[in-house]
């Protein structure tokens, strides 16, 4: 009796342990579920925020670089932290997100480089400008100069219509991104359509302006 006892009581303990150790596996994985969703909601509206802010902003601005290079490293740290999360716990929620900043991580880069091209076009442009207005005494090493600012520019001016051509591509195909969040997260804080339509609207003026710019370069003959 003792003995049966004794086994009785050895099952209860080990039934005890392992109802134990479900429960804190389910709060385990309770709470790695609430980590990733918190991480991927989180990150999509900060991100959505950035990219709303750096879409506003004027390439002219004095700042405009310094920010569009802050944001996409923003978005870069979330991207990180999103990837620490425990991804099989909801995978299509993981999946989304991660794709939504790896997205919006290459429209900012874009707009970074598109900013940054027009800067150089134009201080090319200019720098051509000033020295075919100031001929005088020209010479062989004027020709060379010219040339040289010639070719400069039209590099310059087609590194800046080809930026701003994948920049206008990244937000067409921002549609798409959006439309995958949505299905795993229907209230994410995303763009409104109006504000990537008029974002690609620009960005495509801009390309077809850089495209004539480059053109009247490649035609501007160099007097000999």
């Amino acid at each position: 009796m003792q003995g049966s006892n004794k086994t009785k009581r050895i099952v209860a303990g080990a039934l005890a342990a392992l109802v134990l150790a479900v429960a804190l596996g389910w709060l385990w994985g309770a709470k790695k579920t609430r980590d990733l969703e918190s991480s991927a909601r989180g990150s999509i509206a900060a991100t959505t925020s950035l990219l709303q802010e750096s879409l506003a902003l004027s390439p002219d601005a004095s700042d405009a670089l310094a920010r569009l290079e802050a944001h996409a490293r923003a978005v870069g740290r979330f991207l990180e932290a999103l990837r620490r999360e425990d991804a099989k716990r909801n995978r299509a929620l993981a999946e989304a997100a991660e794709l939504y900043l790896v997205d919006a991580q290459a429209i900012l880069r874009n707009q970074t480089n598109a900013t940054r091209a027009r800067a150089a076009a134009g201080t090319s442009r200019r720098a051509l400008s000033a020295h075919m207005n100031h001929a005088a005494g020209r010479g062989q090493g004027w020709i060379d100069q010219a040339v040289s600012l010639k070719a400069r520019a039209e590099r310059d001016n087609f590194d800046y219509r080809t930026s701003l051509g994948a920049f206008a591509d990244l937000l067409n195909a921002h549609r798409d991104t959006q439309a995958k969040v949505l299905a795993a997260l229907p209230p994410a804080r995303l763009l409104e359509q109006a504000t990537v339509d008029a974002a690609f609207k620009r960005a495509k003026e801009a390309e077809q302006q850089a495209a004539a710019d480059l053109e009247r370069l490649r035609q501007m003959a160099i007097p000999r």
